[in-house]
């Protein structure tokens, strides 16, 4: 049990005046600025010692500067960014720990595991599944005293099901270190961003599958001769599984001390099945996304030295990849050949290989399917895109699922218009001409509502 002499106190910050509040008091918090505060607290003890709190800690956690602390990161981030494009080792590495120190990306980063990611509430080793808002607030203090040297917990493993009947294993880390590796997070990607290359679109910032769609259409398009082209379909076999981490860590820029937890994060192994790991990165991990960006990075680029013609012809060669999936699109008289060995002795050095079901080479009239679309060049040369069959049998049956689960009538009509909502917007730009669901209609309203 903790004494109340070591429970955090509350410093708020205002236009003119500073007061100091326990934040057990239940007497209420005044300040004159709502755009004006700052919150800092005290090192607390533990985790273990929270102890319960009223609805004071939920306002003042509620009442944060969040505006305020995104500005106060962005402008950060943005000159991390500048410095790495300027190749100013050491104003980056200051920079990056004045973030990491910073208690608006501590808190920041800390609301990104509890409140709004998707899988918010999947727990790890300790079986967390939520925070409270005094633990969220302790959380924000173990980050700033142990983000230098945190010490992170091994992985639970999950299995998910596969499309293809098999299972894909998740390494879930604890909310704790969910929210270090947001942390770092915040630190590393502006700098990554800085030398990132221009056509990978997956897990970045201001970059969408809509993005990889508009560049495909800008390739295949009639005035381009998009019938005339090949296609080339890649995938990586097990990425996050079997990638190097001495490859992947050497790509993150971090200062030594955030460099050195980061390694034994991706060395942590699964409690009950291995006690560490020597390559792979955990898919439930928040930073993990970026990882494999950094490791693949210049994938996308391979064959660009096959270049030749003018200036708007352009190359032989363009590739456009989304995370581990990628797809380049060929001119004739490209060196297919030349280009898959380029591909093999690229991933060989990541510890990785190319998935050989996966990978096939295609007439763009044939058609290839990329990002859940299917895009195709019909005879007269123009360009169609459309939701590829699989996903089509996906939203289906997502939306069959929904109806036979044992909840109210009212709650599974709203979650299925949310998922059909969620699937038309992402395939706004496509032809649904074949895909308007009637089929999916007529079902909902044969089944009974009981």
């Amino acid at each position: 049990m903790v004494s109340t002499e070591k429970i955090p106190n509350v410093i708020i910050r205002a236009t003119n005046e500073v007061k100091i509040v326990n934040i057990t008091n239940p007497t209420s918090i005044e300040y004159r600025s709502l755009k004006a505060l700052r919150l800092h607290l005290a090192p607390a003890s533990s985790m273990a010692g929270a102890g319960k709190i009223g609805r004071k800690a939920n306002d003042v956690w509620k009442d944060l500067p969040w505006k305020q602390f995104r500005g106060q990161v962005f402008r950060l981030q943005r000159g991390i960014f500048k410095a790495q494009k300027d190749k100013h080792k050491a104003k980056v590495k200051r920079l990056q720990r004045l973030l990491l120190r910073s208690r608006a990306a501590q808190a920041l980063a800390v609301k990104q595991v509890t409140q709004l990611n998707t899988g918010r509430k999947s727990p790890g080793v300790d079986g967390k599944t939520a925070l409270s808002t005094r633990e969220r607030l302790v959380l924000c203090q173990r980050l700033n005293k142990h983000w230098h040297h945190w010490k992170h917990q091994q992985l639970r493993r999950i299995n998910i099901p596969k499309p293809n009947g098999k299972t894909r294993g998740l390494g879930i880390p604890t909310i704790a270190d969910r929210a270090w590796q947001a942390l770092l997070k915040l630190a590393a990607q502006p700098a990554y961003e800085a030398t990132a290359g221009e056509r990978s679109y997956g897990f970045r910032p201001g970059r969408c599958t809509a993005d990889a769609q508009k560049l495909i259409f800008d390739q295949l398009k009639k005035t381009c001769n998009g019938k005339d082209k090949l296609i080339l379909e890649t995938d990586i076999s097990k990425c996050f599984d079997e990638i190097d981490h001495q490859v992947m860590l050497d790509g993150v820029v971090l200062p030594i001390e955030a460099l050195k937890g980061l390694k034994r994060a991706v060395k942590a192994g699964v409690r009950g099945e291995y006690p560490s790991s020597i390559k792979g990165t955990p898919q439930g991990g928040v930073i993990s996304p970026l990882l494999a960006n950094i490791a693949l990075d210049g994938f996308e680029n391979l064959g660009s030295n096959q270049w030749k013609g003018s200036r708007r012809n352009g190359t032989l060669i363009r590739g456009i990849r989304y995370a581990d999936d990628a797809v380049f699109i060929l001119k004739p008289g490209a060196d297919i050949q030349r280009l898959r060995e380029d591909i093999d002795e690229f991933l060989k050095t990541r510890g990785l290989r190319i998935n050989e079901t996966k990978t096939k080479v295609s007439k763009a009239t044939d058609g290839f399917d990329f990002l859940g679309w299917n895009f195709r060049i019909n005879s007269r040369g123009v360009f169609k895109s459309a939701p590829s069959w699989e996903n089509y049998a996906d939203i289906k049956a997502k939306v069959k699922a929904t109806w036979k689960n044992d909840t109210t009538t009212d709650a599974r009509l709203k979650r299925i218009e949310s998922q059909v909502r969620g699937w038309r917007q992402y395939h706004t730009s496509c032809d649904m001409s074949k895909h308007a669901l009637w089929s999916l209609r007529i079902w909902l309203w044969r089944k009974p509502s009981g």
